[in-house]
């Protein structure tokens, strides 16, 4: 049976997007939230949940699927004081950045149950602010979620498997680990960096105070290296707690490479050391686009390919409008950069009719974001300059007529009755576009009877690989 009801216990950054995510991703059943009164009332007025409490016993009556959104300590903590009064046909899991002992908690508590109540999970994904404040609803837009099964535990099978496909709606890409690998990794990936960036920061307001200077000439490598060192104790004090056998290990290992990179400064040993970390590149995730969906005037209705893509991936993002029946092309340009800045690269953009005129307008304009764009598939653009053309639409005159910054492919049909299939060559001549003519098809919208259009996922995908 599809989950009906979600209890999130804990609505800060990860609870509060996983909230916003849930119910952007289609989710229609009911989200329940748990944490402090104040933090509740902001929950729901953000829409994170619908309803909520401060009591966790009550938050959880009901639900099919209760998520452990606090601090390690406390996720334990919960483990013992609600997992028994849970209704056993609900999944508990959590997303704690520990492991070891959080599953041993669970193993305690339910028993040869455990693989039917319980199954461990960590984000890979957060900020170095904490709150509800910084949640979004795209935080795990092509993050990693890790999920530590139980012995025996299938990921395909009950609320084990509606809970994964949950997690791929809301944009996550989910990853098996076992918990002994996963505690390991987590020390040397995310808590030794961690640990590192609070030493260097501390280590320099022992050294230099507020020294003005230092704040002056610290240049990129020095706030990346300290960008994470404003995390809260609060999160990590459980962390270092609950996974010191590893943290100690990797803090031990690089102690050493640093007394070795010390004590051979004037050699030719420091030349080594610097081949072999040449030797390390933490590769691109290959990892879908994010698809900035941009309609053209009046919007794109409940039967155009656009609303239909959006339906069916969580990688599609809608550019709203602040006006769709009136457009000025200041606001539309501007709507774009929001969503340009705020969406993770690399992004491609699905735009019709009036859509495709307002990408090539922002393209002309738009500066260091046009580093986080992959291409452009561009459908039908309208011609403005038609003398038929609607009244509404002059402002996007003149016509764009300059080489887009990225790759694009330009879709036209032979029988649209806004754009002339010459006209439509031409504009991809100017826009150094590759150009495809699909036949018969009208405006490519949601009265041509497409439906999701294949076709032009087969074109997408093509931009989003790079082909």
């Amino acid at each position: 049976m599809p989950l009906k009801q979600i209890t999130i216990i804990g609505t800060g950054l990860i609870g509060g997007s996983m909230g916003l995510a849930v119910r952007n991703s289609g989710f229609g059943g009911k989200i329940v939230g748990c944490d402090r009164d104040s933090v509740i009332s902001r929950a729901r007025a953000m829409r994170a949940i619908d309803v909520g409490t401060e009591d966790p016993v009550e938050a959880i009556q009901g639900s099919d699927l209760i998520v452990l959104a606090t601090p390690v300590g406390a996720i334990i903590d919960l483990i013992e004081r609600i997992g028994p009064l849970a209704s056993p046909n609900a999944l508990i899991t959590d997303v704690g950045s520990t492991k070891r002992e959080i599953v041993d908690r669970a193993r305690s508590v339910f028993g040869n149950q455990v693989a039917q109540r319980f199954l461990g999970g960590h984000p890979m994904a957060g900020k170095e602010h904490s709150g509800l404040e910084y949640a979004e609803s795209r935080l795990f837009l092509n993050a990693v979620w890790l999920l530590t099964p139980q012995p025996g535990q299938e990921l395909d099978k009950g609320k084990v498997k509606d809970y994964r496909d949950l997690l791929e709606k809301i944009g996550a890409r989910v990853m098996k680990l076992d918990v002994e690998r996963h505690d390991r990794l987590c020390a040397w990936i995310s808590h030794l960096p961690q640990m590192v960036s609070t030493a260097l920061a501390a280590t320099l307001v022992e050294e230099f105070g507020h020294d003005p200077d230092l704040h002056a000439i610290g240049g990129r490598a020095l706030r990346e290296m300290t960008r994470i060192a404003s995390s809260p104790y609060s999160m990590w004090r459980d962390i270092a707690y609950t996974n010191s056998g590893n943290i100690e290990q990797a803090l031990h290992k690089l102690e050493q490479q640093l007394a070795h990179v010390r004590e051979n400064l004037r050699s030719p040993a420091l030349r080594a050391e610097f081949e072999q970390a040449n030797l390390f590149e933490l590769k691109p995730r290959e990892v879908a686009a994010t698809v900035l969906v941009v309609p053209g005037w009046q919007n794109s209705g409940p039967q155009h390919w656009q609303t239909l893509w959006e339906q069916q991936n969580p990688i599609f993002l809608r550019v709203q409008q602040r006006d769709w029946d009136t457009p000025h092309r200041a606001w539309w340009l501007e709507r774009i950069s929001e969503e340009v800045r705020q969406s993770p690269a690399p992004i491609v953009f699905a735009a019709h009719s009036l859509g495709c005129l307002a990408i090539a307008h922002w393209a002309q304009q738009a500066g260091a974001e046009l580093s986080k764009i992959k291409g452009a598939l561009l459908v039908a653009p309208a011609d403005v300059e038609r003398k038929d053309s609607p009244v509404q639409l002059t402002d996007f005159r003149p016509l764009p007529r300059t080489l887009l910054p990225f790759p694009s492919i330009v879709v036209a049909s032979n029988n649209d009755p806004y754009l002339a299939a010459e006209r439509a060559r031409e504009i991809a001549r100017s826009w150094g576009s590759r150009f495809v003519d699909i036949g018969s098809a009208g405006h490519i919208n949601g009265d041509s009877g497409l439906g999701d259009w294949p076709e032009g996922k087969r074109l997408l995908r093509h931009l989003i690989e790079g082909e």
